[in-house]
């Protein structure tokens, strides 16, 4: 399966100046995708760097509950990441103090007068259908971490009653993308057909020659949920031309905040139906983290959920080019076929400071 990673070429560092000067705050607020709990063992322990900060993920050894705190001691200021998990504590590697998952000093081992208040900054996590979730306040304060998120990552209702199975997840790697661009993305529907338009194999850039896909989107809010936006896309298959029988795909994808996180409905024409989360990580101003997981009705075969899935990706990686060598526009000079453009940074707004 293809993959970004460090594919990226040197860049002159005028433009990497220009690119950085000309977007908007880079950790916009929302809730953000950390890890598969799955894929941490009981005792390990992650260092993360994202969202402007750095923090140190772990799981509980006796529990197994899984914990997020800011990653350096408030003691001395080593970094806990460096650390070990004693029982249902992280230790400190410089002086070994023990914190417990909710930031309290549990144990200093040259003193019996621990502090007692909490000292270290600890996380709230939220997991959904076994992936980790962090909501970000981006101009909040730490006393902000005891306010309710304003909105929840939304769950797949046939996934808890078993009628969606899990069909694979897949790793994009880093984008060298400011995270408006993908809330953009879906707005912008001129550059479908240029860019999207032919047909390739699916995971590939590889072109299938007088085949091509004709796509008609649309974009729209959401009246009673504020923090959502829809682009809404139906593709049929073009032959040398010509209609290739009656099939049509027809995909919603909800925009849950300000693009960290994509969620995907895709309608095979009574078939059934793919359910997918694409989810974005700033790891700093210009770098996401992208990430797939996919759920399919069990009726679906598996080469027909790979087919879809593959077929996305590949339309995916088509826009990395031009996100990782362009600048965002303040004002841009549109004509009357563009989308609602000015209309979607409006209300992109009410996730910056």
């Amino acid at each position: 399966m293809w993959s970004v990673m460090s594919r990226r070429e040197e860049r002159p560092s005028l433009l990497d100046a220009r690119r950085a000067d000309s977007y908007p705050h880079p950790y916009p607020t929302g809730w953000y995708r950390l890890a598969s709990a799955d894929s941490l063992r009981p005792g390990e322990i992650r260092y993360l760097e994202c969202l402007g900060k750095q923090f140190v993920l772990w799981r509980e050894r006796e529990s197994g509950e899984i914990r997020l705190m800011d990653a350096f001691c408030p003691h001395l200021g080593a970094n806990l990441a460096r650390g070990r998990v004693r029982g249902d504590c992280i230790e400190c590697p410089f002086h070994h103090w023990q914190f417990e998952g909710g930031g309290r000093v549990k144990h200093v081992p040259y003193s019996e007068h621990p502090p007692g208040r909490v000292l270290a900054s600890p996380y709230p996590l939220t997991d959904v259908h076994g992936d980790l979730y962090l909501f970000h306040r981006c101009d909040g304060s730490p006393e902000d971490m005891d306010e309710p998120p304003p909105y929840e990552v939304p769950r797949i209702p046939e996934v808890d009653s078993g009628q969606f199975v899990a069909r694979g997840r897949h790793s994009i790697g880093r984008v060298g993308m400011h995270i408006i661009e993908i809330a953009e993305n879906g707005v912008d529907s001129a550059h479908f057909q240029p860019l999207h338009g032919r047909f390739r194999v699916p995971w590939t850039q590889i072109p299938i020659p007088g085949v091509e896909i004709v796509h008609t989107a649309d974009w729209s809010l959401d009246p009673g949920h504020p923090w959502v936006s829809y682009a809404d896309d139906s593709a049929i298959l073009r032959v040398l031309g010509r209609q290739v029988g009656e099939f049509e795909a027809r995909v919603r994808v909800s925009y849950v905040g300000p693009g960290s996180l994509l969620f995907f409905r895709f309608d095979l024409a009574g078939r059934g139906e793919i359910a997918m989360y694409q989810t974005f990580l700033p790891v700093s101003p210009l770098e996401q983290q992208v990430d797939l997981r996919w759920f399919a009705d069990r009726r679906l075969p598996r080469l027909l959920v790979w087919y879809i899935i593959g077929n996305w990706t590949s339309q995916f990686v088509q826009d990395i080019e031009v996100w990782e060598n362009k600048v965002h526009a303040h004002q841009p000079k549109l004509c009357r076929d563009d989308g609602p453009i000015y209309e979607m940074r409006r209300w992109y707004q009410q996730f910056l400071p």
